[in-house]
């Protein structure tokens, strides 16, 4: 025989079952698997059915906000529009008037236009240079510079010469022929110090 506990445990998980039953709407004399099973997924579709006509209301909703937005700006657009053709109104500025004052301004536009392209015709034409042009430049005048350089050195080591090469050349052999001399009396030097000293 079954416990009292475990009678109240059946009974209140058949209360369960009966009102589980009664909201799925399921008849009470089947209360088998299958129709509680049926009931389920007839729940979930209709689920199912309800998020799928859900999200298809936001994107109306969504479709709706951007008109609506656009319908705001489009009236904000009149409104500016009217007021502005109000004042015309008021200061009698008809449409007339306002073509005659556009054609003058479009005149005066290309009379400006006119002269600027004279002016710009008188204009000197710009220098076309370039940054590479000038990287050249500067070490074209860096080698030109070496080279002047060793003109200066080779100039200061013939300074004190003559221009004319025969007279030049006379000078060098007179230097050289004492320079002659002079080694010649070095060595004399040098050899009576070494007997003075022997």
């Amino acid at each position: 025989m079954a416990s009292p506990q475990a009678s109240q445990s059946v009974q209140e998980r058949l209360i369960a079952l009966c009102q589980l039953a009664k909201n799925l709407k399921i008849d009470e004399e089947d209360l088998s698997f299958s129709s509680y099973s049926a009931s389920i997924v007839n729940l979930s579709d209709e689920l199912l059915s309800l998020r799928r006509s859900l999200n298809q209301m936001l994107l109306v909703e969504d479709e709706l906000q951007d008109h609506l937005s656009l319908t705001r700006h489009e009236q904000l657009l009149i409104d500016k529009w009217t007021i502005s053709l109000e004042k015309d109104q008021e200061t009698g500025e008809t449409p007339a008037v306002l073509e005659r004052r556009r054609e003058g301004l479009l005149k005066k536009a290309k009379e400006y236009h006119k002269e600027l392209t004279a002016v710009m015709a008188l204009m000197p034409t710009p220098p076309s240079v370039t940054v590479t042009r000038l990287t050249e430049q500067q070490s074209t005048n860096k080698l030109k510079e070496q080279e002047l350089k060793a003109k200066r050195a080779k100039v200061k080591a013939f300074q004190g010469l003559p221009p004319n090469l025969e007279l030049a050349r006379h000078e060098l052999r007179n230097a050289r022929s004492e320079q002659m001399k002079l080694i010649q009396l070095r060595e004399r030097l040098l050899g009576r110090m070494a007997e003075s000293v022997t």
